[in-house]
């Protein structure tokens, strides 16, 4: 029988008390996943080390059928001192580093170029244009393109809008090649949105 909202924040609550105030062993991690699990399996967490209030953060990992169970049981969460809970990850903008083993980006420096297909018009999809694609094709451990833009612009946005996510390499020439710079993102989702009623 799944575990109940009720169920999981009561378990939360002495979870809270045991964890320390900075690196979170991974024993506690693991805990964390199989009680979350418990509620549902397609959920995932993020869980701050270093802010004031702590964050945990329930992920669905841009399943869309997952994102009621996310905001169900946030919406359950109690009022607890320190801490602040999120059903999904929230926009974080595009002012940071992405890094993943040896890969480093600036994604505030990075580009991007739209895709329609008259067949699905409404769909968008998302090219991020990197001058070193290969390399990062071959040492990424997460989906980079996707990473990036759910990260960027929040969960919810991400796999409401977006249909697909690519890298390629960056043409010498972006703007001439209808290339974005990728902080202008948000307003060009708006502007397909008006596009396509």
């Amino acid at each position: 029988m799944p575990l109940s909202p009720a169920r999981f924040w009561n378990w939360f609550r002495g979870f809270a008390d045991r964890l320390p105030v900075d690196e979170i062993p991974d024993t506690l991690q693991d805990e964390l996943l199989s009680q979350l699990h418990g509620y549902d399996d397609r959920l995932y967490f993020l869980l701050s080390t270093d802010s004031t209030p702590r964050e945990l953060i329930v992920t669905a990992n841009g399943v869309l059928a997952a994102f009621e169970a996310a905001d169900a049981l946030v919406s359950a969460a109690p009022d607890l001192s320190g801490w602040k809970f999120h059903s999904l990850k929230p926009p974080m903008g595009f002012d940071f580093r992405h890094t993943d083993g040896p890969i480093s980006l600036d994604v505030s420096q990075l580009w991007f170029v739209p895709l329609t297909t008259p067949q699905h018009p409404a769909a968008l999809g998302v090219v991020i244009g990197l001058p070193d694609a290969d390399f990062v094709y071959q040492h990424e451990s997460v989906d980079t393109a996707y990473t990036i833009i759910s990260t960027a612009i929040g969960e919810r946005e991400c796999a409401q809008e977006i249909a697909h996510f690519a890298l390629t390499k960056l043409p010498d020439s972006p703007e001439e090649n209808g290339y974005l710079e990728l902080p202008r993102l948000p307003d060009y989702i708006e502007f397909h949105k008006r596009q396509n009623g």
